[in-house]
C-alpha cells in the first residue's frame, strides 16, 4: 500500500466523532431605525402591458377576420376533418350533452367570479368586470349588425352569426365574450385562483362546441379575443393594483442592499395629480440577505418535536446549544415580511402577527416635513445621474450621512422597456440590445455593464449594490458630488469637451460602446469628465455602434457649448477618418431625446451636420447612413403604393380594357405613350427655369416621373406640387421661396395653356372652322365673360376674389421680381409649359388615331385642354373618373362616336396615367434612396 493511501490510526484519547453538534447560524440583529420615506401614494396604476395586450388582441381579431374571409374554405375543411375524426371519441367521453355543459359554465362561472369579487371587497375590480362584460356584449352584437348590414354575403358574417346565436341560445347573451372579459379582469390578482381553472374550462367547452358543430372556429375565436380585449381595456382605464415594491417593502429592499437607511426621497418628475407625501416608519428588517429556508425548517422541526413530546411519543429534547445561549430564528419569510422572535412567556399575539405580515412597527404620515421642498433640495444638492433603465429613482441617505442614487426596475413598467427595445430592433439597422424578458435580466445587464466599465477604467467605482424583491429590483450607486451635463448652468470648457472624446476613444479601443451618450450620463466630478450608466452599451461593439457613440457625443457638445466649439473640439481630438464618419451617422433617430430637445430647432441640428461636412471638404457630398429600416416616409410610400394598386384594380374593368386594347393599332399606342413621356421633360424644364438655385436636369426629370404615383392618391395637381416643394427644400431652397416657385409653376401652366389656345387659333386662321364645337365654345366663352364681368362689377364678389387671389400673388411676387431681371428664364419656362401641353395633345391624338379617327389640331387641343381642366376640377384622386368622363363627353361633342370616344379616353388614360404608376414607383424609390425628396 502506498504511503499516501494509508489511513492514519486514531491517537489515544482522540475521537473521530465531533465533540459538539453543528451550531445554528447567528445572524447579527438588525438595528432598529426610524426611516423617513417621501414618495407618491399609489393605489391604482395603468399598466402599459394591459394596453399592449389589448393591441395584440385587436390584431388577433383582425387576423381571424381576414383568415375567415379569404381562407374560409380551408378553415371549414380542416374543422370538418377534425370533427369527423373525433366524433366517436366525443360521443364516448361526453355522456352529458354539450349544451348542458355550456349552460352550467355560462351560469355558474360568472356567478362564482362575481361572488368572489364581492367577498374580497374588490369593488373597483367588480365595476371593471361588469363594464367589460357589458361592452363585450354590445360590441359583439354591434359587429354582427355591421356585417349583416354591409357585408351580408361575406363568409365571416355567417360564421360570426352562427357562433353568437349558439352562445346566445344559452342565456340570451354571447357567454364566451362575457366569461373571457370577466376572467381577464379577475386574473390581474395573483391571489385569486378561480381564473387558473376558469380558463381551461372555457377552452374545453369551446373546443368541444366547435368539434360538435355548434359553433364555427373563427366565430369562437373572435368572441374570446373580443372578451379579452374588453377586459384589458377596462383594466387599463380603471387602473389595477401596482406590481412594485412600495412603502415598507421599499424600505426592506433598501436595507437588503446593505444600506442602513434613514431617509428615502423620490426625485422623479411626477404628474401634477400625483403629489409627494412624507411617511415615518420604524423598521427592523435585516441588513443584507438572510438565508430563510433553513431557519423555517428548523422552526417547523422544533414545533413538531414539541408536539410529539407533549403527546408522550417522544422525550422532551434539550435545547440545542448556541454561541450566545439563545436560539435566534428571526428572519424574513417573504418580501418585506419579518418573522418575530419566539416568546417563551406568551403565545404569538395578534400584534406579532401584524408585525410578521407588515415588517414594520409603525407607518404614519409626518406633517412636519415638506416633501416637495426636501426633494427639490436634494436634487439641487446632488444633481444625481439617473439611469434610463430605472422605473423610479430615489436619493437614499444612511445613518452616516452617505447618499446613494437608487433606481428601481418595476414589474408593472418593465413592458415599456421591452417594447422600446423591440421597436428599436425592428426599425433600426444597428444591432441594438435584445429586450430583457424579466426585471432580473434587466438588473443583471445593468450590473454586468457597470462592473465591466469600471474594470476597464472607463467609469469610476461607485459602490454598486443590488437587491431583489418580488416585484422590483433595486440598483444603487454612491453619490460623490458629480454634476450631470443637464444640470450645469455654465457652458462646458474646451478641456471638458476634449476629455469626453478621450474617454470615448479609450472605450472604443477596448471594444466598448455606450449607446446613450446624453446629458444624464456625462457628468463633471472634481473638474474632470466621467461617463456613467453604461447599461445601453455593448462589450464587443460593431463599428457602426461606435460611430453612433461619436455622433451622440458631438450632438451633446453642440447642444451645450454651441456648434462651432463642438466641431472645433472634434477637429482637435479626432483623426480625419473619424471626422469623415461623423456626419453620416449624425441623425435624429439615434440621438437621445434630451439632447435633441436642447437644440433650438431642426435647422440648428442640420447646421451641425453641415458644419461637419464643411470641415472635411475633400469628402464632397456626404450621404447619411441608412439607420432606419423604415421611417414614416417609408410607411407613406408603401401606403401610396397599396392605395394605388387598390384603386387600379377597383377602377379598371379588365374586360373593357382588353377589348379596347385589342381593337387599337399598336403603332399609334406606342406613339401616344412616347409622346406623353415628353411631358416630364417639359415639367422639368419649367421647374428648373423658375428656380434660381441650380437643379440637376436629370434628377429634376426623375422627380417629375415620381410625381405620377403621388398624383394617384391626391387630387389633380396637388400631389406633384407637394413633391416638387419637397424636392426644392432638399436642394436648400428656403420654404417660402420654394412655395412661391411651385405656385408660380402652376400659375404659369394655366396662363400658357390659355395662350397656347389663342396662338393655335391665330396660326391656323381657322379658329371657327370646326363644326359642332363652335356653338359650345361660343356658349362657354359667353358664360366666362359674364362671370368675369360679375366679379369685376359686383363689389362683394370682387372682394371675395381679391381675398382668394391675393395670397397666391403675394407668394409668387418675389419670384416674378427675380424673373423680371432674367427674361431668358421666362422664355425657358414658357417653352417647358408649351412642351407639356403639346405632349399631352399629341398623346391624345395618337390614342384617337389608334381607333382610325382624327380631328383638326385646334379642335383636338381645345377638346383635350377644356375636358381635362373640367375633369380635374372634381377633387378625386388622380382625377380618376371625372377626367375619363370629361374626355369622353368632349370627344362626343367634337363629333366622334360615343363608343370610339369612350375607348379613346380609356386608352389615353392607360397610356398617360395607369401605365406610368410602376415607373413612378421605381422613380420614387430612386429618389428616396438618394435623399432627393
Amino acid at each position: 500500500m502506498k504511503e499516501e493511501d494509508r489511513v492514519p490510526e486514531a491517537r489515544e484519547g482522540s475521537s473521530t466523532e465531533p465533540t459538539h453538534p453543528p451550531a445554528l447560524s447567528t445572524p447579527v440583529p438588525a438595528p432598529r431605525r426610524n426611516v423617513l420615506l417621501i414618495d407618491e401614494a399609489v393605489r391604482w396604476v395603468r399598466r402599459p402591458r394591459d394596453l399592449a395586450g389589448a393591441g395584440l388582441f385587436l390584431l388577433a381579431i383582425i387576423s381571424v377576420m381576414v383568415l375567415a374571409i379569404y381562407g374560409s374554405a380551408t378553415t371549414l375543411a380542416i374543422t370538418r376533418d377534425v370533427r369527423s375524426a373525433t366524433q366517436k371519441i366525443l360521443e364516448t367521453v361526453l355522456f352529458i350533452p354539450i349544451n348542458v355543459i355550456e349552460g352550467l359554465l355560462s351560469f355558474f362561472l360568472p356567478l362564482i367570479l362575481l361572488i368572489d369579487l364581492v367577498w374580497h371587497r374588490q369593488w373597483r375590480t367588480l365595476v371593471s368586470a361588469v363594464a367589460s362584460s357589458g361592452s363585450a356584449v354590445v360590441i359583439a352584437y354591434g359587429m354582427l349588425w355591421l356585417f349583416e348590414k354591409y357585408f351580408p354575403i361575406s363568409p365571416l358574417t355567417q360564421q360570426l352569426s352562427d357562433s353568437i346565436d349558439e352562445q346566445a341560445n344559452i342565456n340570451l347573451i354571447p357567454y364566451v365574450a362575457v366569461i373571457a372579459a370577466l376572467l381577464t379582469v379577475a386574473s390581474s390578482h395573483k391571489a385569486w385562483r378561480i381564473s387558473s381553472w376558469g380558463w381551461p374550462l372555457l377552452i374545453f367547452a369551446l373546443v368541444v362546441s366547435v368539434l360538435k358543430g355548434n359553433q364555427t372556429l373563427p366565430g369562437a375565436l373572435i368572441t374570446v379575443f373580443l372578451g379579452c380585449l374588453c377586459g384589458l381595456l377596462a383594466r387599463y382605464i380603471a387602473g389595477d393594483v401596482p406590481e412594485r415594491s412600495t412603502g415598507a417593502h421599499l424600505v426592506n429592499i433598501v436595507r437588503r442592499a446593505g444600506i442602513d437607511v434613514t431617509q428615502i426621497v423620490r426625485i422623479d418628475k411626477l404628474p401634477e395629480d400625483s403629489p409627494l407625501y412624507a411617511w415615518r416608519t420604524i423598521t427592523e428588517a435585516p441588513l443584507g440577505y438572510v438565508d430563510r429556508y433553513g431557519l423555517e425548517q428548523i422552526r417547523q422541526i422544533l414545533k413538531d418535536t414539541e408536539e410529539m413530546a407533549q403527546s408522550g411519543l417522544l422525550d422532551r429534547p434539550q435545547d440545542p446549544p448556541t454561541d450566545g445561549g439563545e436560539l435566534l430564528v428571526g428572519g424574513v419569510v417573504d418580501d418585506g415580511e419579518a418573522l418575530p422572535r419566539p416568546d417563551e412567556s406568551e403565545p404569538e399575539s395578534a400584534i406579532h402577527r401584524k408585525k410578521a405580515k407588515s415588517g414594520y412597527v409603525s407607518f404614519r404620515l409626518d406633517p412636519e416635513v415638506d416633501p416637495d421642498r426636501l426633494s427639490d433640495a436634494l436634487k439641487e444638492k446632488w444633481h444625481p445621474p439617473i439611469s434610463v433603465a430605472a422605473s423610479r429613482n430615489y436619493i437614499v441617505t444612511d445613518v452616516h450621512g452617505t447618499a446613494y442614487i437608487a433606481g428601481l426596475i418595476d414589474t408593472d413598467q418593465h413592458i415599456m422597456g421591452v417594447l422600446a427595445s423591440m421597436w428599436n430592433r425592428l426599425t433600426l439597422t444597428i444591432g441594438s440590445q435584445r429586450p430583457q424578458r424579466t426585471i432580473e435580466e434587466s438588473a443583471d445587464r445593468v450590473v454586468m455593464m457597470e462592473l465591466a466599465a469600471t474594470h476597464a477604467g472607463l467609469a469610476p467605482e461607485r459602490n454598486l449594490r443590488v437587491a431583489s424583491g418580488t416585484n422590483s429590483m433595486l440598483v444603487t450607486y454612491k453619490l460623490r458630488g458629480e454634476t450631470a451635463f443637464h444640470a450645469m448652468t455654465d457652458a462646458p470648457l474646451d478641456a471638458t469637451l476634449d476629455e469626453t472624446w478621450a474617454i470615448l476613444q479609450k472605450a472604443h479601443q477596448r471594444g466598448f460602446c455606450h449607446g446613450n451618450v446624453g446629458p444624464r450620463s456625462v457628468v463633471m466630478h472634481d473638474g474632470h469628465v466621467e461617463i456613467l450608466n453604461w447599461e445601453r452599451g455593448s462589450l464587443a461593439a460593431s463599428e457602426l455602434t461606435r460611430r453612433i457613440d461619436m455622433a451622440q457625443a458631438i450632438a451633446l457638445m453642440a447642444s451645450h457649448a454651441g456648434v462651432e466649439r463642438a466641431v472645433a473640439s472634434a477637429q482637435r481630438c479626432l483623426p480625419l477618418d473619424q471626422m469623415i464618419s461623423l456626419a453620416p451617422a449624425l441623425q435624429a433617430a439615434v440621438i437621445p431625446h434630451e439632447t435633441m430637445a436642447r437644440f433650438s430647432s431642426k435647422k440648428e441640428f442640420q447646421r451641425l451636420r453641415d458644419s461637419l461636412t464643411e470641415s472635411v471638404p475633400a469628402t464632397g457630398e456626404v450621404q447619411p447612413l441608412q439607420l432606419r429600416r423604415f421611417s414614416p416616409r417609408t410607411v407613406i410610400t408603401l401606403s401610396i403604393g397599396l392605395v394605388a394598386v387598390y384603386l387600379l384594380l377597383a377602377s379598371i374593368n379588365i374586360e373593357e380594357l382588353r377589348d379596347t386594347i385589342s381593337q387599337a393599332v399598336p403603332a399609334w399606342m406606342v406613339f401616344s405613350f412616347i409622346a406623353g413621356m415628353f411631358s416630364y421633360v417639359g415639367a422639368s424644364l419649367v421647374l428648373k427655369a423658375y428656380t434660381a438655385e441650380n437643379l440637376n436636369f436629370k434628377t429634376t426629370t426623375i422627380v417629375q416621373l415620381a410625381a405620377s404615383v403621388v398624383a394617384l392618391v391626391a387630387p389633380a395637381g396637388i400631389g406633384p406640387a407637394a413633391l416638387n416643394l419637397r424636392f426644392l427644400q432638399k436642394n436648400k431652397v428656403a420654404t417660402p421661396v420654394a412655395i412661391a416657385t411651385v405656385s408660380l409653376v402652376q400659375v404659369a401652366q394655366f396662363v400658357t395653356t390659355v395662350a397656347l389656345l389663342v396662338l393655335l387659333g391665330l396660326a391656323t386662321g381657322d379658329v371657327g372652322s370646326f363644326a359642332v364645337p363652335s356653338g359650345t365654345i361660343l356658349v362657354v366663352v359667353a358664360c366666362v365673360a359674364v362671370v368675369a364681368a360679375a366679379f369685376v362689377l359686383v363689389t362683394p364678389l370682387r372682394k371675395w376674389a381679391s381675398e382668394k387671389i391675393r395670397p397666391t400673388i403675394d407668394q409668387i411676387w418675389p419670384r416674378l421680381v427675380w424673373l423680371g431681371t432674367h427674361p431668358i428664364r421666362f422664355f425657358y419656362g414658357f417653352c417647358g409649359s408649351v412642351l407639356q401641353s403639346v405632349a399631352y395633345v399629341a398623346a391624345f391624338g395618337g390614342a384617337l388615331a389608334a381607333f382610325g379617327h382624327s380631328l383638326p389640331v385646334v379642335t383636338l387641343a381645345v377638346t383635350y385642354l377644356v375636358s381635362n381642366s373640367v375633369g380635374s376640377v372634381v377633387p378625386s384622386p388622380g382625377g380618376i373618373g371625372p377626367v375619363e368622363a370629361a374626355l369622353t363627353v368632349g370627344l362626343t361633342a367634337a363629333g366622334v362616336p360615343y363608343s370610339i370616344a369612350f375607348s379613346t379616353a380609356l386608352l389615353f388614360r392607360v397610356l398617360t396615367f395607369w401605365i406610368r404608376i410602376p415607373l413612378g414607383w421605381l422613380a420614387l424609390n430612386w429618389c428616396q434612396r438618394r435623399n432627393v425628396v
